[in-house]
């Protein structure tokens, strides 16, 4: 007879065995005071299933439990009670159900978080995980239910279990799940696959107008599934990531490894911030956040390889920048972060006269710029060279748009400009300007020749053209002859008149730079005797 009832006993435990190491368990510890049936009465669905708890937990007594005593409760049996989840942080525009949406506001089972460009959004689990939302992404809360096993106690004090779903309709979901307990593993769906862990950091990709999701792993281990049916399935560690489609099988591979930031500047100064990094080949996906944790995404881009990153719009302050390759399937790799300062304003004003690489004589050189209207004063350098450490001049306290200064000195200048508010609050040097400063002409020097011609030359250097003026007065009003010569010398033609005349000169050089004219040189023009003693003879003859 018992070795008839063994084998029964047997079979009849066995289905019971394998259903409970299959199905989704919850562990209780046991506290003073606790017994089976009150515990049946404030948890399960039906009180009445305190017997199958009894026989699965191998308990002698259900009436008598003891404290520290740890329960196996099937999950099937627990009565869950839906909960809000909590929208922990808003970026710029978020929305929920279609409506502008606040910080603190609770998420309801089937609501939607919207977070538009240049927006994010967190929301809190109540275990503590969170699903952050970058630039242009939705998510739908499909499930979050508590199983609270001590009603009289906080929600939040480790009695309680969740179960939750998300659903990821657009954009990406970056989820950090907390290591705790679950009533079930916390799950990401997406037309195309289902993303289940139990503790772990990872990302979500779904685009609608393709039939793929993207899941990368960073800290953990996540298993992932397709929707199609049978499913295709793997579990990931971390380092990994799948591009998951119906009716293709799940391959897990490595991600790419984080670009070099380490050329990113520590400093902008400037508005617009632009910077690139080593080209690995593959676009960059580039975000900008206002905390280390990247929870307060204000810029979301994909750059081209190779290409420079431009991103504008960003208020003065501390940043972080975080970028991460995309691969041609759009799986994304191991994230690579940078902070920075931006001090970018007030913006030193734009500079107007003399234009840049202007060519100017020397002497009085007038620098120029527009009003800024955040600021009190302004700030000017002038140096000979472009790194500003040979400053020839510098203004600290001007409150107008203009400054002469007396340079007699050839050669290449630079010179820069900054604000600076009426509180002191200084802005950045804004980009150097240079000009050049060319000499003015030398006098000429006159030689007479044997044959009584007149030579006048002069320094000329090989890039300039020299024109030259003949007149009879000073003022060069009555104009005897003109010439554009290519170098630095001139012989007078000969003139019929005797008398003084007036030379004059300036140079024209190859960038169109025009000096001034040298001071007027008299040049005397002697009779020419030898023709009139010609005449003598004709004269004797009358």
């Amino acid at each position: 007879m018992r070795l008839f009832l063994l084998p029964a006993l047997l079979a009849g435990l066995i289905p019971s065995l394998a259903m409970a190491a299959s199905e989704p368990m919850v562990s209780y510890t046991v506290q003073a005071d606790d017994t089976l049936w009150q515990l049946s009465g404030q948890w399960f669905r039906r009180p009445a299933s305190w017997p199958e708890v009894a026989r699965l937990n191998h308990l002698a007594n259900p009436n008598r439990l003891t404290p520290g005593q740890t329960l196996k409760l099937p999950l099937r049996l627990l009565k869950p009670e839906n909960v809000p989840a909590t929208l922990s942080l808003v970026e710029g525009q978020v929305l929920l159900d279609g409506q502008p949406a606040v910080a603190g506001t609770p998420v309801r089972a089937g609501q939607k978080v919207q977070a538009e460009a240049n927006s994010s959004a967190v929301v809190r689990l109540g275990d503590g995980s969170r699903a952050s939302l970058p630039p242009d992404s939705t998510l739908e809360l499909a499930q979050h239910q508590r199983y609270q096993l001590r009603a009289a106690q906080p929600a939040d004090d480790g009695n309680s279990l969740y179960a939750a779903t998300l659903r990821l309709l657009r954009g990406t979901l970056e989820v950090l799940a907390t290591k705790v307990q679950r009533a079930k593993p916390l799950e990401v769906t997406t037309p195309t696959a289902v993303i289940g862990v139990r503790g772990t950091r990872y990302r979500v990709h779904a685009d609608a107008t393709q039939p793929r999701t993207q899941t990368e792993v960073l800290e953990g281990r996540v298993w992932a599934q397709t929707q199609a049916q049978p499913p295709a399935q793997a579990e990931l560690a971390a380092g990994q990531g799948a591009v998951l489609r119906n009716g293709s099988p799940v391959q897990p591979r490595p991600l790419a490894p984080a670009p070099d930031l380490s050329t990113v500047p520590a400093r902008f100064e400037r508005p617009l911030l632009r910077f690139t990094v080593p080209d690995t080949g593959a676009p960059l996906r580039v975000q900008i956040a206002a905390d280390g944790d990247f929870l307060r995404i204000v810029r979301d881009v994909t750059v081209p390889a190779g290409t420079e990153a431009r991103i504008a719009g960003l208020d003065d302050g501390a940043w972080f920048l975080r970028a991460r390759q995309v691969a041609e399937d759009g799986l994304e790799g191991l994230d690579a972060t940078h902070p920075f300062q931006l001090k970018a304003r007030p913006e030193p004003p734009p500079s107007t006269t003399p234009r840049p690489a202007a060519r100017l004589s020397v002497g009085t050189v007038a620098l120029a710029w527009l009003r800024n209207p955040d600021a009190a004063r302004y700030h000017v350098q002038l140096a000979r060279d472009n790194g500003f450490t040979q400053i020839m001049a510098q203004q600290d306290t001007l409150t107008d748009t203009g400054l002469t200064l007396a340079l007699d000195t050839p050669g290449r200048y630079h010179w820069r400009l900054a604000s600076e508010r009426a509180d002191g609050d200084r802005g950045p040097w804004g980009d150097a300007q240079s000009f050049e400063l060319r000499p003015l002409p030398e006098p000429p020097s006159v030689l007479t020749g044997e044959d009584g011609q007149i030579h006048l030359s002069w320094s000329a250097r090989p890039d300039e053209r020299q024109e030259v003026q003949l007149a009879r007065d000073a003022q060069f009003g009555s104009l005897v002859t003109s010439a554009e010569l290519q170098g630095g010398e001139w012989t007078l033609p000969a003139l019929p008149v005797p008398g003084t005349y007036y030379f004059r000169y300036r140079y024209v050089d190859d960038q169109g730079f025009v000096s001034p004219w040298t001071a007027p040189l008299g040049v005397d023009v002697p009779v020419d005797w030898h023709m009139l003693l010609l005449g003598v003879p004709l004269l004797l003859t009358l």
